[in-house]
C-alpha cells in the first residue's frame, strides 16, 4: 500500500478545544485539560499547541503555545416536551464544539492539524500511520483534499444496531489543516433543529424517543459540512433509506479514515464506560470494506477479528447494558429497566453494580481493543 512519509511533529498544530476541566488547586488527576496538554507535549514534541476555550477560563499553569478565547455560544436543549419527560435537561452542544474547534483551527499555523477534545489525551502517535495509507478516491463526493482520520468511537455504522447514517465521530480529527477546518467551518445549529420533535411526532423508525433533536450533534456537523458541496436529503437521525445508507458510506469512505481508537493512541478521560457501546460502531475493518466498495475494488481487506467480537457483544451483551445503565435510551429499554427496578430493586442494583465493576475492569485490561 502506498504511504506518504510519516508527518513530523513540527508540521502539526494540535487544537485542544472545549472548556478547561480542572482548576489550578485541584489534585493532578482532576486537572483533565492539563493532562491532555501534557500528553501532547510528551508524544508530539515540537508540535504547535493551541488551547481554544471560553473567555474568562482559568488557564493558570497550562502548557500551550497559543491561547484562543471565544465567547461561549451556550448550549441548546433537546428534551423539549411540554410535559418535561426527561428527569434532567438534555444538552445539545453542537455550537460549543463548532465555535471552539473552528476558532482554534483558524489560529493554527502548521500544515497538519489535530482537533482534540479538552478531556481526551494522547497515549501514542498511531494516528500518523494512517496518513496516506489509502490513496484511491472516487470522483463522487470527493470534497476534502486528503482524508481526515477519525476514531471509531461514535462513528456509528447505520447497517448495525444504531441505524444512524452520516454519523462519524467528532471527538478527534487529524488531517490537512485546511481539510479539518473545512469540516468545522459550518453554520451554527438553532433551536428549530434541536427541538424538532417538540412540536411533531417522532417517525415510527425513530428509536430515541426521549430526545427532540432532528439530528445528533455528530450528524448535524457532518451534514452541515457536506451540504456546502451538495444536497443530502436526510429526513431525521434514523433515516436509513437505502439511498441514504449508500451516500453516507460513500462520504465516509471517500473523505475519512475510521480507525479503532486503541490504534490511534487516544484515551478518553471523561467517559470510562463508553467502550460498552462499541457494538454499534464501525471497526477499521468495516471501514476498509467501504473503501474497497466505493474507492478501490482491487483492495484486499484483511481479517477483522474486532468485528467478530463486536457482533457477539452486540447480540448478547449490549441489550443488557442499555437496560442497566441507559434507561432513557428508548421506550422498550425504559419499560424493561423500570419494571425490573420496581419489582426487584435489590436485584437490579446488585446486578448493575456487578456489571459496571466488571466493565470497568475490562476497560483497564491491557489486551482490550475497541
Amino acid at each position: 500500500m502506498t504511504r506518504l512519509p510519516r508527518v513530523a511533529a513540527t508540521d502539526i498544530s494540535v487544537v485542544v478545544q472545549g472548556p478547561v476541566v480542572g482548576d489550578p488547586g485541584d489534585a493532578a488527576g482532576a486537572r483533565l485539560t492539563c493532562r491532555v496538554l501534557e500528553s501532547v507535549r510528551r508524544h508530539l514534541p515540537g508540535a504547535e499547541l493551541v488551547l481554544s476555550t471560553w473567555r474568562g477560563a482559568d488557564v493558570t499553569g497550562l502548557p500551550f503555545d497559543v491561547l484562543v478565547e471565544s465567547d461561549d455560544p451556550g448550549g441548546l436543549r433537546c428534551d423539549g416536551w411540554p410535559d418535561t419527560r426527561s428527569p434532567a435537561p438534555l444538552p445539545y452542544n453542537a455550537n460549543r464544539q463548532i465555535v471552539s474547534s473552528r476558532n482554534g483551527l483558524r489560529a493554527a499555523s502548521r500544515p497538519y492539524a489535530m482537533k482534540l477534545r479538552s478531556d481526551m489525551m494522547l497515549t501514542g502517535t498511531g494516528f500518523l500511520d494512517y496518513v496516506g495509507r489509502y490513496p484511491a478516491r472516487s470522483p463522487e463526493w470527493r470534497v476534502l483534499r486528503e482524508r481526515v482520520i477519525v476514531p471509531n468511537w461514535w462513528s456509528q455504522n447505520p447497517r448495525g444496531r444504531s441505524r444512524k447514517p452520516f454519523h462519524p465521530s467528532d471527538w478527534f480529527h487529524f488531517g490537512r489543516r485546511e481539510d479539518v477546518l473545512d469540516v468545522w467551518d459550518v453554520p451554527l445549529a438553532d433551536e428549530r433543529m434541536s427541538l424538532w420533535y417538540a412540536t411533531r411526532p417522532h417517525p415510527p423508525e425513530y428509536r430515541d424517543t426521549h430526545v427532540s433533536y432532528r439530528y445528533t450533534v455528530e450528524q448535524y456537523t457532518w451534514l452541515a459540512f457536506l451540504r456546502k458541496y451538495g444536497d443530502v436529503a436526510l429526513e431525521h437521525a434514523f433515516d436509513a433509506r437505502a439511498e441514504m445508507l449508500s451516500l453516507s458510506e460513500l462520504t465516509l469512505a471517500n473523505n475519512l479514515v475510521v480507525v479503532d481508537v486503541a490504534a490511534l493512541g487516544l484515551r478518553f478521560l471523561k467517559y470510562r464506560n463508553a467502550r460498552a457501546y462499541w457494538g454499534s460502531l464501525y471497526t477499521h475493518g468495516e471501514w476498509q470494506e467501504l473503501y474497497r466498495l466505493y474507492c478501490d475494488p482491487g483492495y484486499v481487506c484483511p481479517p477483522d477479528p474486532v468485528r467478530w467480537r463486536k457482533e457477539l457483544y452486540a447480540r448478547w451483551v449490549e441489550p443488557w447494558h442499555r437496560v442497566l445503565t441507559e434507561p432513557r435510551s428508548a421506550a422498550v429499554v425504559r419499560r424493561a429497566s423500570t419494571a425490573w427496578e420496581a419489582r426487584a430493586p435489590r436485584s437490579f442494583r446488585a446486578t448493575r453494580a456487578a456489571y459496571l465493576s466488571g466493565l470497568s475492569a475490562l476497560s483497564r485490561a491491557p489486551w482490550r481493543r475497541a
